[in-house]
């Protein structure tokens, strides 16, 4: 190797180039999921499956009577609970390095999982072998 060849080589390697040669270079993105996200995390189908019937069913029980204060505050503390539990469900990540698994669909997997026919493989019993 030449003196200049060397530098070039010491060069590359301080910036951090280990090859020089120029090609296409791709980009996968690993945040990749086909729904439309309202908010980040928040599709529009999980939405409309998990937050719209929430709210549905805290109006239905903000108008069930009786309208006395203790009894609102009451009715608005379940009503929270019910809109943040749903809101969690609807947001959380299970596992936080494949953004795009729902906490539903990793739900329905395990469910599914332990509810599968379970094979057990057992060695077969060793008879006495004879030979006259």
């Amino acid at each position: 190797m030449t003196a200049k060849e060397e530098l070039r080589e010491a060069l590359k390697e301080l910036l951090g180039e280990k090859d020089s040669r120029k090609g296409k270079t791709f980009v996968f993105p690993d945040n990749v999921d086909r729904s439309y996200n309202i908010v980040k995390g928040l599709s529009l189908m999980n939405f409309f499956r998990f937050i719209f019937p929430a709210v549905f069913i805290s109006a239905i029980i903000l108008f069930i009577p009786p309208y006395s204060l203790g009894f609102m505050m009451v009715k608005c503390f379940f009503m929270a609970l019910l809109l943040l539990g749903s809101l969690t469900f609807a947001v959380l990540r299970p596992i936080s390095s494949r953004p795009n698994i729902t906490y539903s669909s990793y739900l329905k997997r395990m469910i599914h999982y332990h509810n599968r026919q379970k094979m057990f493989f057992m060695n077969t019993n060793k008879r006495d072998d004879f030979r006259g």
